[in-house]
């Protein structure tokens, strides 16, 4: 069986050096990512993919992505994880998440993640982190 824990791995350690060339080697041609939880439609296909990375990368000083748990049955990754970093502007955002991939052809095909948008939207607006995020968040990464 693929080890599909490690291609996630390394899209992690990809983007923590704000290398979209090193998540998109791991996604398939026609990934589609959920990573609003639905209240977004979803990206479509690599070449959005790209294209929201960067954008992405432009308003990110820095990147602490990190999972708690993450299993792996088949080509089904679960984890569980907090999507943290600090804006351009020096804010901090911590966002409890977890999510699914599915693997085909090695490649992820479809990522999808769950949290809570309000949490997000409430930090980027300078609200800070709840101590009860932070509470959620104070554990050992994997």
């Amino acid at each position: 069986m693929a080890d599909h824990i490690a291609s996630l791995k390394r899209v992690i350690e990809s983007w923590h050096r704000a290398d979209a060339d090193g998540v998109l080697a791991e996604l398939h041609d026609d990934v589609t990512w959920n990573n609003s939880g639905g209240l977004k439609p979803p990206i479509q296909g690599k070449a959005q993919m790209a294209k929201t990375l960067e954008a992405m990368k432009g308003r990110l000083k820095n990147n602490r992505w990190r999972l708690f748990d993450v299993a792996q049955v088949g080509d089904t990754v679960w984890m569980e994880g907090v999507d943290e970093f600090d804006t351009i502007d020096g804010t901090r955002v911590a966002i409890p998440y977890c999510g699914i991939l599915n693997y085909e052809g090695g490649k992820i095909r479809h990522w999808r993640e769950y949290f809570e948008g309000r949490l997000q939207e409430e930090q980027i607006a300078g609200k800070g982190v709840r101590a009860t995020v932070d509470a959620m968040l104070d554990r050992p990464a994997v």
